[in-house]
């Protein structure tokens, strides 16, 4: 035996004899078994100071999808937050368009995520969205009140989808132009 292999398999030895390393074994599964959430499990609370777990809204479901108009302007800071919250939140489903043409449809998960950029989704009223996110969906969507880390966020995605409901809405419009030509 060489002097490297000799060196290399006592310096082996000492990794798997020290006592933090030796606790961690198996090491490749550490990351695999552990506490987590199911699909369509509802939402576990977050640790204290993680997570505001007061972003629920103080209303009930009915008085808050009659909400007409969004409380929080849309804003071109607001849009942008929606956007990221909505990358975050939403696009595994719902698609990075809003189409609900997400990575779930397209594993074949058994259900359709609605399309937000649909006439019926466009005639709601932003309450209703809101009540949508904070609250879940009345069949299959989760609630994601525990998901939204400051007060208001979830009115921030409201104005991104409007913001994405217009632009589908822009785009129909100019296509039909250009049809009649």
């Amino acid at each position: 035996m060489t002097l490297r292999k000799i060196a290399a398999l006592v310096a082996l030895a000492a990794v798997l004899l020290m006592p933090s390393y030796g606790r961690a074994f198996p090491w490749s599964l550490d990351m695999w078994i552990q506490p987590s959430s199911d699909p369509y499990e509802k939402p576990v609370l977050h640790p204290q100071k993680s997570v505001s777990s007061k972003a629920a809204p103080a209303k009930n479901r009915d008085e808050t999808e009659a909400i007409e108009k969004s409380p929080v302007p849309a804003t071109a800071a607001s849009i942008e937050r929606g956007k990221k919250l909505f990358q975050y939140n939403c696009v595994s489903c719902h698609g990075s368009g809003g189409l609900g043409d997400g990575l779930i449809i397209t594993k074949g998960h058994g259900f359709y995520p609605v399309n937000l950029t649909a006439p019926g989704v466009v005639a709601r009223t932003d309450g209703y969205l809101y009540a949508y996110i904070m609250y879940g969906g009345k069949v299959m969507m989760p609630a994601y009140a525990e998901n939204m880390p400051v007060q208001g966020d979830a009115w921030h995605i409201v104005n991104y989808v409007r913001n994405l409901q217009e632009e589908v809405v822009a785009g129909s419009e100019e296509k039909q132009q250009n049809e009649n030509k």
